[in-house]
C-alpha cells in the first residue's frame, strides 16, 4: 500500500481524526486519549498503531514522574491533503508542508504585516499583553486565509469551466472517442506531453497512441517532435 493510501485509510475513521485533533494541541499518553474519547485503551491502541503505520504519528517514552516511563504519542509530520471532485476533474493531492524559515510575502501586504508583527513579537518577553496580541494576529490571519480560500475557489471553478469547454470543443471537432480523449488530455495539460505520458494517462498502449497521432497530425491538430506531442 502506498504512502497516500495509508494516510487516506488513517483519515477514514472519525475516531482517528479526533485523535489527530487532540494531538495537534499537545503530545498525549494512551491513557489520556482513552479517557478523553471515552473508549477502551485497547481500541485506542489499535487506532494509534494504524496512525503510526501511516507515518502521521510517532511515539517515544517519557518519564511520567512515578513508575516506569510511559509511551506518549505526537504528530510526526506536517501534511496537507487536497481532494477536488467535479464533473470535469478528479484530483487528489498529498503535500508535505516544509518547516522552513518564514519569509515576508511581499506580494501580499496585509499578510506581510502579520508575518512581520509575529516575528517582532517573538523577540519580546512573554506576557498577558503578548498573548492578547497573538490572539488578534490569529484573527487577522484567519481573514487572510479566507481571502486565499475564496481566490482558490474562484480559480478552481474557472479551471473546471475551461476543462468543460475543452471537452465540448474536442467532442464537436472529432468523431472518434479516442481522438477526443487525446486532444482533451493534451489541451488540459499544457499542450505538450510525451507519447509515454499519454499512454499512462489514458491507459492505452503506446502503439495505439502513435497510430492516432499520425491521423491527428494529418488533420493539423497536433505536431509530432520525436516522442513529444504538441497541440497546435
Amino acid at each position: 500500500m502506498s504512502d497516500p493510501d495509508k494516510i487516506f485509510l488513517a483519515l477514514k475513521s472519525d475516531t482517528r481524526r479526533k485523535i489527530l485533533s487532540m494531538l495537534a494541541s499537545e503530545p498525549m499518553y494512551l491513557t489520556q486519549l482513552a479517557f478523553n474519547l471515552n473508549l477502551g485503551q485497547q481500541a485506542i491502541f489499535r487506532h494509534l498503531q494504524l496512525l503510526e503505520e501511516s507515518g502521521l504519528l510517532d511515539s517515544d517514552f517519557k518519564d511520567a514522574g512515578q513508575g516506569a516511563p510511559r509511551r506518549y504519542y505526537q504528530i510526526a509530520r506536517a501534511v496537507r491533503v487536497e481532494v477536488q471532485i467535479s464533473p470535469e476533474m478528479f484530483d487528489v493531492g498529498l503535500f508535505d508542508v516544509p518547516r522552513v524559515e518564514i519569509t515576508t510575502p511581499k506580494d501580499f501586504p496585509e499578510l506581510a504585516e502579520i508575518v512581520t508583527k509575529c516575528a517582532e513579537l517573538g523577540k519580546t518577553p512573554n506576557s498577558k499583553e503578548k498573548l492578547s496580541v497573538y490572539s488578534d494576529l490569529l484573527k487577522d490571519l484567519s481573514k487572510e486565509l479566507n481571502k486565499v480560500n475564496i481566490a482558490k475557489s474562484i480559480a478552481e471553478a474557472t479551471y473546471s469551466n475551461i476543462r468543460r469547454q475543452i471537452r465540448a470543443i474536442a467532442f464537436e471537432m472529432l468523431p472518434q472517442r479516442i481522438d477526443q480523449r487525446i486532444i482533451q488530455t493534451l489541451a488540459s495539460r499544457g499542450g505538450e506531453l510525451t507519447i509515454e505520458d499519454l499512454s499512462l494517462i489514458l491507459n492505452l498502449t503506446e502503439e495505439t497512441i502513435e497510430e492516432r497521432m499520425k491521423e491527428l497530425d494529418k488533420a493539423g491538430l497536433i505536431k509530432l517532435e520525436k516522442k513529444n506531442v504538441l497541440l497546435i
